[in-house]
């Protein structure tokens, strides 16, 4: 990705607290216990919502996020309370790495995916449960909101003013929605949660796209395992530290402006992070995205731009395109400027400018 996003300290990993109470708690700790709403005493909120659900449980109320919620989490304890020592240990190691997503990005640790796990009861309702619940709308309920204090809105408001995202990271072509925005970009599940058990409300797993990255793009793409079946690396949406992604341009034809996919070859480098740039073109298409964006901008508007400037002012066309390479300097993430820049750099190196004024 382009640049990384910032943490926001915010109620919402409330949402993450809940499952990972529940499966060291509750139901790892299921074969030496009577399942009760007692076990939830540890979290108070947690307690709340749970003694909550209990009550309508009781009144027969048997729909909703809130009835999945609860009937899951009694049934995976029952299935756990069958399980041995060394089957729980196994389970809380599977827990732990899927859940630390900057390491398993970087290659240091395993995942463990549905598919990888036993093909039982126990896998089945775990997969059910973890797949769904982000969209269950169990974290939409009032008792739930209430208990966290937060809700996904109020931490995207809170996550675009820390981050100021003047464009999606993961492609950098598509404005994001800021805080003052009445909608909000979809979080994308980083690693799937159709593939991935135990990190689908972890905040850490969850970072904003537009849509065409999200929906479009990756959708359920593996950033860990391609589909040749060979583990790879992946950038890691919040790391602390920047990568140094350099992007340029290539014209295949020097004498003439591009006018197919052909003509144009986008170089994607990153030092140390080869992998991951081949993670993030098999993910988000980025090559091609970004040579169909210099067919489409490039060839009529900004290489337009310059030579119209070069046609009308001969004596101050140099001025304007310093100008022009110094706004890509100071705002690379608005308007596709990196990628404005490269093509122009690219117009420059083989006098393509100056051929057609």
């Amino acid at each position: 990705m382009l640049f990384p996003y910032q943490r926001v300290r915010n109620r919402m990993k409330g949402m993450h607290s809940f499952v990972a109470y529940i499966f060291a708690r509750v139901w790892c700790r299921a074969p030496a216990n009577d399942y009760s709403i007692a076990l939830f005493h540890g979290l108070p909120s947690l307690y709340y919502v749970m003694n909550e659900l209990y009550r309508d449980d009781l009144a027969g109320i048997n729909k909703g996020a809130g009835a999945f919620f609860y009937r899951s989490v009694n049934e995976i304890f029952l299935e756990f309370k069958q399980l041995t020592p060394p089957e729980i240990k196994h389970y809380r190691n599977m827990f732990m790495n899927n859940n630390n997503i900057q390491e398993l990005c970087e290659g240091k640790k395993n995942a463990t995916r549905y598919a990888e796990m036993p093909k039982d009861l126990l896998q089945a309702k775990i997969e059910a449960f973890c797949s769904t619940l982000y969209s269950s709308g169990f974290f939409e309920l009032a008792a739930v909101k209430q208990q966290i204090g937060a809700n996904l809105r109020d931490h995207y408001k809170e996550f675009s003013k820390l981050n100021n995202m003047p464009c999606c990271p993961f492609c950098g072509l598509i404005p994001m929605d800021s805080e003052f925005d009445p909608t909000k970009e979809a979080y994308d599940h980083y690693l799937p949660s159709s593939k991935y058990p135990f990190n689908s409300v972890n905040l850490r797993n969850l970072a904003p796209a537009c849509y065409k990255c999200n929906s479009q793009n990756k959708g359920a793409k593996d950033p860990l395992l391609p589909e040749n079946g060979i583990k790879t690396k992946a950038f890691y949406p919040y790391t602390s530290s920047k990568y140094p992604i350099q992007v340029s341009v290539k014209f295949k034809t020097p004498d003439q402006v591009p006018s197919t996919l052909e003509d144009i070859n986008i170089e994607l480098t990153c030092a140390g992070h080869e992998e991951e740039i081949d993670t993030w073109d098999r993910l988000y298409k980025v090559r091609t995205r970004y040579a169909a964006k210099c067919l489409t901008s490039g060839r009529s508007f900004w290489l337009q731009r310059i030579l119209d400037e070069k046609n009308n002012y001969p004596f101050i066309s140099q001025d304007a395109l310093d100008r022009e390479l110094q706004g890509c300097v100071d705002f690379p993430w608005h308007d596709a400027n990196f990628l404005k820049s490269a093509f122009l750099a690219e117009s420059l190196k083989i006098n393509l400018i100056r051929k057609h004024t």
